[in-house]
């Protein structure tokens, strides 16, 4: 039976003023029926949508409208949800939650006036979103819902976490060290992806909110005037979930939750003090929305013959949610303050083209003996038997005979050409899916351990040999010490949290303490990361990771599975592995060299900084003072015109009034003459008749006479 087709659902939600708008007037106004309108004196417009969520519209309101699209995922549909608007609009708000970036005051480099000072946000507050269910926003409150209504249920969530920036595609979940930007695949079997981006196993809503965690610490933010966190990527955290049963008809179900939280417009500064990277972001940022705009006009004009959707990596990732097969909502975040009346009438014109698109609802099923999805099995487990008894059997020793037997064992995959039943397929899931878990809680190499803990930019990387040996020679209190350290699934070895600036060894393997100690030397060198990008945006505290952590036990490990081109694997096998390692080694002592360097270059920037930094300082309470005595005094002239217009408005509709009663008189007045006219006429004729038959008489009587 074919899908019904469904228009793109649209909601509009109005944040309230915020403290810089105290002094300008109200554009946005409420009518009946989910109307809006925005009207300033210059502009008017108005329109309808699915929802409108007035200022004081609580959280628990913006999910209620998103909660049945949810439910929906469940029995095999997609559901997408983005939110859109102008920068400081309440994008990440809606998403995420009340004070969510405030939790996170990470050490970020801010621009004033061009100026780059690095400093800590001060708007830290007391309670944290997740803590609270009335704070929470669409995405913890959705994880909740899901896992809730999914308990009893056979199903296997994967989680992951990016972000595009500048045009190019970041895992949020992987160590920021390897700053590699990912690429777009597309297949029959997953359709649009993203190449090399990991997938986190994830058995409740605690392990989502881990991941949110970790990828916010990696998100790339930066001060406007506006927000002290604002957003400058797009970031997208999805969910995959597939059912480990097959139903009567023998298929499995699989349905996908894309959350994504855009990067707010901005305009330029006409005064030139952004600083280049600045200018730099909101080009990338304005060219990936005009391209969304693009594409959401051909989608609803219905009649193009190409729809521009290779245009931005967004509008490319977001193909399947736009076009079809996807039920999607999006949340229209604006301002009611006049001074961004342009921009709020900007996202109202995007939100009315996008009502008008129709996309077309279909579950995802595939066939439980699909020969693609048996393979895909068959190499998840057999490489995941190779990892687990390569732990048992104590590791490196033994990696040439297991790479040789992985190699075998595919080779006799490759020849398998029958069919497979509803029911092996179905354990083979069963397998697949128990040993993701034992290597989960055995907590390997290969896998991520998320402690929550905060781990510095600036840790060193550790030998795998080096790091295997050590822990033979560890004593409890070091073993200990460790549990905490390991940190990204493609750095084996140890990264310690408080390690920053030791030498390469984890921990003394004599009295367990990090170095210096008496018995090894201290080291003078750190790690620096390899890239301009995370240098400038990796935070080194985090408050949420801080939070969650005195809920659960550390630490936590998650297993891990990569997209890569053509199917879905673990890893790019452990032979791979050690060339990574080899080559991480040589990129060490590269960057050992060059610390030197760069600490004389830092030292001179900061004093370069600090004293220009008074001098900015004042220039900027300078501008800030003009730009408010300019915003009051043109607050006062919209005001005296408004005035104005009412009196002309006056006199017009008195001067009209006054030339109808003139007119209404002087049609009285012609009424009045002409019945006049009329019955002095009616008399005239009468005593002319009169006068005639008198004269007829006269006539007659003389005739008579004679």
């Amino acid at each position: 039976m074919e899908p019904s087709p469904e228009n793109l659902k649209v909601a509009v939600r109005v944040r309230p003023l915020l403290s810089i708008d105290r002094s300008q007037d109200t554009i946005v106004y409420f009518g009946e029926n989910e109307e809006i309108r925005v009207s300033d004196g210059e502009h008017y417009i108005s329109s309808t949508y699915n929802k409108i969520f007035r200022p004081e519209a609580s959280q628990d309101e913006i999910f209620d409208f998103v909660s049945p699209a949810l439910g929906q995922t469940i029995k095999g549909f997609n559901c997408t949800i983005f939110a859109y608007g102008q920068t400081g609009s309440g994008k990440t708000y809606t998403m995420f939650g009340a004070d969510w970036e405030m939790n996170n005051p990470a050490a970020q480099i801010y621009y004033e006036n061009g100026a780059q000072m690095r400093r800590k946000s001060q708007l830290e507050s007391i309670d944290h979103p997740l803590d609270n269910p009335i704070k929470q926003g669409i995405i913890p409150k959705s994880i909740a819902m899901l896992f809730q209504n999914t308990q009893e249920k056979e199903i296997t969530y994967y989680s992951s976490f990016l972000q595009i920036y500048n045009e190019k595609i970041y895992d949020l979940l992987q160590d920021p060290r390897r700053d590699k930007a990912l690429n777009i695949r597309e297949s029959k079997m997953y359709g649009i992806y993203v190449e090399g981006l990991a997938e986190f196993v994830v058995e409740n809503a605690e392990d989502c909110f881990m991941l949110l965690a970790k990828g916010d610490r990696n998100r790339a933010v930066r001060q406007t005037r506006f927000n002290h966190h604002s957003s400058r990527s797009h970031t997208i955290f999805q969910l995959l979930l597939e059912r480990d049963k097959a139903n009567k008809r023998g298929v499995l179900k699989k349905g996908k939750l894309n959350f994504c939280d855009l990067a707010g417009s901005e305009k330029y500064d006409k005064e030139n003090t952004m600083a280049h990277e600045h200018v730099q972001e909101l080009t990338k940022i304005n060219k990936s929305l005009s391209a969304l705009g693009k594409v959401i006009f051909c989608l609803g004009t219905g009649n193009a013959t190409h729809i521009p959707y290779r245009d931005s990596k967004l509008t490319r990732l977001l193909q399947d949610s736009l076009g079809v097969s996807t039920r999607t909502i999006l949340i229209a975040t604006v301002s009611p303050s006049a001074g961004y009346a342009e921009e709020t009438i900007s996202t109202l014109k995007f939100a009315d083209r996008a009502k008008q698109v129709m996309v077309k609802i279909k579950k995802n099923e595939i066939s439980a003996t699909n020969d693609e999805l048996v393979l895909k099995l068959q190499r998840e487990i057999q490489h995941l038997k190779s990892i687990l008894n390569l732990k048992r059997k104590g590791g490196l020793e033994e990696l040439n005979k297991e790479i040789w037997e992985l190699r075998e064992e595919n080779q006799k995959l490759k020849k398998i050409t029958n069919t497979y039943t509803i029911e092996e397929v179905e354990k083979l899931k069963v397998e697949n899916k128990k040993l993701r878990l034992e290597l989960q809680h055995n907590g390997l190499a290969n896998d991520v351990e998320m402690t929550y803990q905060d781990s510095d930019i600036n840790s060193p990387i550790y030998d795998t040999q080096e790091s295997n040996q050590h822990r033979r020679d560890e004593t409890p209190n070091s073993q200990k010490m460790r549990k905490y350290s390991d940190f990204s699934p493609n750095v084996t070895g140890a990264i310690s949290p408080s390690s920053v600036g030791h030498s390469r060894k984890a921990v003394c393997s004599q009295c367990g303490q990090f170095p210096p100690c008496e018995h090894i030397p201290g080291s003078q060198y750190k790690r620096s990361p390899p890239s301009s990008y995370y240098s400038t945006y990796r935070s080194t505290t985090n408050s949420l990771e801080s939070r969650i952590s005195k809920q659960h036990s550390l630490p936590k490990k998650l297993n891990i599975r990569y997209k890569m081109h053509g199917y879905a694997v673990e890893d790019n096998g452990v032979d791979e592995e050690i060339k990574e390692q080899e080559t991480r080694q040589k990129e060490l002592k590269q960057i050992r060299a060059r610390l030197g360097q760069l600490a004389q270059i830092e030292s001179f920037r900061k004093q370069k900084f600090k004293a220009e930094l008074e001098k900015l300082e004042e220039e900027k309470r300078k501008e800030d003072e003009e730009l408010r005595k300019r915003q009051a005094e043109e607050a006062k002239k919209r005001k005296l015109l408004n005035e104005q217009k009412k009196l002309v408005n006056t006199y017009k509709e008195a001067k009209k009034f006054q030339l109808e009663e003139e007119n209404k008189k002087m049609q009285r007045f012609k009424q009045e003459a002409e019945m006049k006219r009329k019955k002095k006429t009616e008399e005239q004729k009468k005593m002319i008749e009169e006068y005639h038959a008198k004269k007829r008489d006269v006539m007659r009587e003389l005739e008579e006479y004679v």
